[in-house]
């Protein structure tokens, strides 16, 4: 025979019981196979928190205590840090520390300087004009072979004509003054653009 609750009987002890009994169907639930509900899961988890006398700690709290962002905090447990109590996360924290080696931290710092160094000297060129774009440099390339291609073009259309009949000292002459002629006119061009 079950007893009524007395008005004596503190009203925290009657919730207890409601829980516990609360608990109990939840349990039965799953043992049907049954899913939760969201208030059901929230209540199993209070429940076991309350059973195994400790509160889960959040990531926030644990943030606030050693004084850094939720978001760092988050990473870490991403990466193995239990959050079921501050001495196991702390314990945690410490070990992954120690195993973080002062030389990948020297490495990396000598790294960031160097890239540092290597954008001030871009940006240092760039102001001093010492920089061409890759773009600009591969137009002038294109521009720059278009030019002596036309130029050699009319070298061989203007030697075979003017060049037949001479005798090799002369062709030798004809030549290096036509090629003069050719250099001086593709510098005139380069120039000019």
């Amino acid at each position: 025979m079950k007893k009524k609750p007395t008005a004596q009987q503190p009203a925290s002890d009657l919730q207890g019981k409601i829980r516990e009994a609360e608990f109990k169907n939840i349990l039965q639930k799953l043992k049907d196979g049954k899913t939760l509900t969201a208030r059901e899961s929230k209540i199993a988890a209070e429940f076991a928190e309350q059973r195994d006398g400790k509160k889960k700690l959040t990531q926030a709290e644990l943030a606030d205590l050693w004084g850094m962002t939720q978001p760092n905090i988050h990473k870490m447990v991403k990466q193995g840090m239990p959050m079921d109590s501050v001495e196991s996360a702390t314990a945690w924290r410490k070990k992954f520390l120690e195993e973080r080696t002062p030389a990948d931290y020297n490495e990396a710092r000598t790294k960031k300087a160097l890239l540092e160094c290597e954008k001030l000297e871009m940006q240092l060129a760039i102001l001093k004009g010492d920089y061409e774009p890759k773009a600009q440099v591969r137009e002038d390339g294109i521009r720059i072979g278009a030019v002596f291609t036309a130029k050699l073009a009319a070298l061989v259309n203007d030697a075979s004509g003017a060049l037949a009949g001479l005798d090799e000292v002369t062709l030798r002459k004809k030549l290096h003054e036509r090629t003069q002629q050719i250099l001086s006119e593709i510098k005139y061009e380069l120039e000019k653009s």
